[in-house]
């Protein structure tokens, strides 16, 4: 397949497209993850082992679909998910300014001390080799993977800028950080005139809306765009682990993560199955899976959700999802039964705010 320019669809159409955070990037509201390609015998491999040949057929079905937003790491199969996706792009004939390419940074790619977290030498030296197994010029994305304690939060964001200046990157990004962290990052980079914090990766899910207590409120005041990893919790929110005939043979079984409250799952699951039924997309029934997929585009923090796969019936699935629309009585409902417990002081700014609710714009 020779790809000279991706589909472009409407919201009425297939998938739209949405700014990432306060930037004029235009990203899928639905991103490839390529957590599954590469994986050998060792933990990417439990999460998946996909070879080339099998990417590329993912790949091809994601971006005919109107995906551009691809994501991966460099400790995915150990550079194994970068290698695999470069070439398959060049096997597609894509040309590169119709994908969006994101990649991340911190985890171990060596056994030195510096040859992991976020210090200006292993970023630096990761986004070279990065390029080099992507077949690339530069990354569209380039996020930090997690907070690193060891290094000072100046000394990373002076490294990504210095990336950009170079040319390397064109945005950057963070993944699992915690809100005073980010905001924080946002104030280095003011008062340092660096680049901006354009997005966070994080996960979300019905079964596991902690994001909202901080991180959200702080994403939607600063206007940094939000992806989600793992919008099904591990395969959870599938319900293949719920009810009689849950087999034993599957992800969660060998790599039980993220984790997941049972005891909530299940009503929640319960709920989202009853509004399930009864819905079709291109003559198809709705899944479970689609209506946490679905709930996820209907948040209006969440600029794109990140579906990482094993087969085409899979993707296929998902890419439905972003045509299921829920009712407000739909969302009030699975809001109902997924609902954080309050927490101080969130309870006690709720009860203080009344003072002024009358009174807000």
């Amino acid at each position: 397949m020779t790809t000279h320019k991706l589909p472009q669809f409407d919201a009425d159409h297939g998938l739209r497209y949405r700014k990432l955070g306060n930037s004029g990037l235009f990203v899928s509201e639905l991103c490839l993850g390529t957590m599954t390609f590469g994986g050998d015998k060792d933990i990417w491999g439990l999460i998946g082992n996909l070879q080339q040949e099998q990417a590329d057929a993912l790949m091809k079905m994601a971006l005919e679909a109107g995906i551009n937003f691809i994501d991966t790491a460099n400790i995915y199969g150990y550079g194994g998910s970068e290698r695999i996706v470069g070439q398959s792009l060049k096997n597609l004939g894509v040309r590169r300014e119709d994908v969006v390419l994101a990649s991340k940074v911190l985890g171990p790619m060596g056994d030195g001390p510096n040859a992991r977290g976020a210090s200006r030498g292993h970023i630096m030296s990761e986004c070279k080799a990065s390029l080099e197994r992507l077949q690339m010029d530069y990354i569209d994305l380039y996020q930090i993977h997690g907070f690193d304690p060891a290094t000072p939060i100046e000394e990373t964001l002076e490294a990504l800028n210095t990336l950009v200046q170079q040319g390397h990157v064109r945005y950057v990004g963070l993944s699992n950080w915690a809100a005073w962290q980010i905001m924080k990052a946002i104030g280095v980079t003011q008062a340092r005139n660096l680049c901006p914090i354009t997005s966070l990766q994080a996960y979300y899910t019905l079964v596991g809306r902690d994001l909202e207590r901080d991180v959200i409120p702080m994403l939607e005041s600063e206007k940094v765009g939000l992806m989600v990893w793992s919008p099904l919790a591990g395969g959870y929110l599938s319900g293949k682990y719920e009810g009689p005939d849950v087999s034993e043979e599957n992800r969660r079984a060998k790599f039980d993560f993220p984790p997941v409250d049972r005891a909530r799952g299940s009503a929640i699951i319960s709920t989202m199955r009853e509004i399930a039924g009864g819905k079709q997309v291109d003559g198809e029934p709705v899944n479970v899976a689609q209506i946490a997929l679905a709930w996820l585009l209907h948040q209006n923090a969440v600029t794109s959700v990140i579906v990482g796969v094993k087969r085409p019936d899979q993707l296929k699935d998902n890419i439905r999802a972003a045509q299921v629309r829920l009712s407000d009585d739909e969302l009030a409902a699975l809001d109902e039964v997924s609902r954080l417990p309050e927490e101080y002081p969130g309870w006690m700014m709720k009860r203080m705010a009344e003072y002024r609710d009358h009174m807000k714009e």
